[in-house]
């Protein structure tokens, strides 16, 4: 028999909820890197998207412990969301996209890990790498958002879902706000903290996971976000003038960009950047002012939130 210091340490049972749409080319990466974990106990619940990629047959060809088929235009992130964690069977819950492929074998155990070491952690969240083929702009974007995460003043604590993890009995307490179709972590991660619970980012866990946006996409992803963020309790209302709202924003992020560009060695991306900021910063300024009167004017945020689209 071997010494008890050296034995493995017991499996940490988790269910890893994962929403998929038209992720095929990336899925079986995925799937590859989730097998691989040590150390973890994993369920597989699929929520798919209707996919038309050949998405279902990749989840039925591997195996799963549930899959959820969703109708098209069924999907609203917030409610998928609450589904996975209420139908878990286990005290920590994973959330994974389709298309974030997990680095190293000890990831979820990671997560886990730091889930449980205390018991006021609601919520912990991996570091997100870059794809291989991704443009500078999202390069930079993503060593802000993670590597220079302390940078972000209050929203560094602020989860990000893609490959994360809850406490099944904090969830019971707050479960994600099934008005919002953007930012709901955002939201939660704030909900939770005001009951005294904290959240963590595990910079030593980490996912392959980036996209390349368009000027458009970037726009409704902006707009949708802002507009969301605007049903935290203690959200002030944005400037309705184009000067503040808009220009004076846009100015002093694209001077801080090209700054960083050029600390980069490369200057002549200033004008790119300032032009992808251009339509991110009106997509925020526009989509606070719909969240503003949406949750906070005569109605009250009453009912379900709609799509904003900008």
């Amino acid at each position: 028999m071997e010494p008890d210091d050296k034995r493995e340490p017991a499996p940490i049972p988790v269910t890893v909820v994962m929403r998929s749409y038209n992720d095929a080319p990336l899925l079986p990466r995925t799937l590859s890197a989730l097998d691989a974990q040590r150390g973890v106990e994993v369920r597989l619940a699929v929520f798919e998207s209707a996919s038309s990629d050949g998405s279902p047959e990749i989840f039925e060809a591997h195996g799963y412990a549930r899959m959820t088929s969703l109708k098209p235009g069924e999907y609203r992130s917030s409610k998928v969301l609450n589904l996975g964690v209420r139908e878990a069977d286990t005290e920590v819950v994973c959330f994974l996209n389709s298309d974030a492929v997990l680095e190293g074998d000890g990831v979820l155990r990671a997560l886990a890990e730091r889930l449980l070491a205390k018991g006021d952690t609601a919520g912990v969240f991996a570091r997100q790498v870059v794809r291989a083929d991704a443009g500078f702009l999202t390069r930079l974007e993503y060593e802000q958002a993670f590597d220079r995460r302390a940078e972000l003043g209050r929203a560094a604590r602020w989860m990000t879902l893609v490959c994360s993890a809850v406490r099944r009995s904090v969830w019971e307490q707050v479960p994600f706000d099934e008005r919002l179709t953007f930012a709901e972590d955002a939201v939660w991660s704030e909900a939770v903290m005001a009951l005294g619970y904290e959240t963590v980012y595990v910079a030593d866990a980490a996912a392959e996971h980036s996209h390349e946006y368009t000027p458009a996409q970037r726009y409704r992803r902006a707009y949708g976000d802002a507009a969301a963020l605007a049903a935290l309790p203690d959200a002030g209302e944005p400037p309705r003038g184009v000067l503040a709202g808009f220009w004076i924003p846009w100015l002093k992020r694209s001077i801080k960009t090209a700054l960083r560009c050029s600390a980069k060695g490369k200057p002549w991306m200033a004008p790119v950047a300032a032009a992808h900021l251009r339509q991110q910063l009106r997509g925020e300024w526009h989509g606070a002012r719909a969240g503003w009167d949406h949750f906070h004017g005569a109605g009250g945020g009453a009912g379900e939130q709609p799509v904003f689209r900008g």
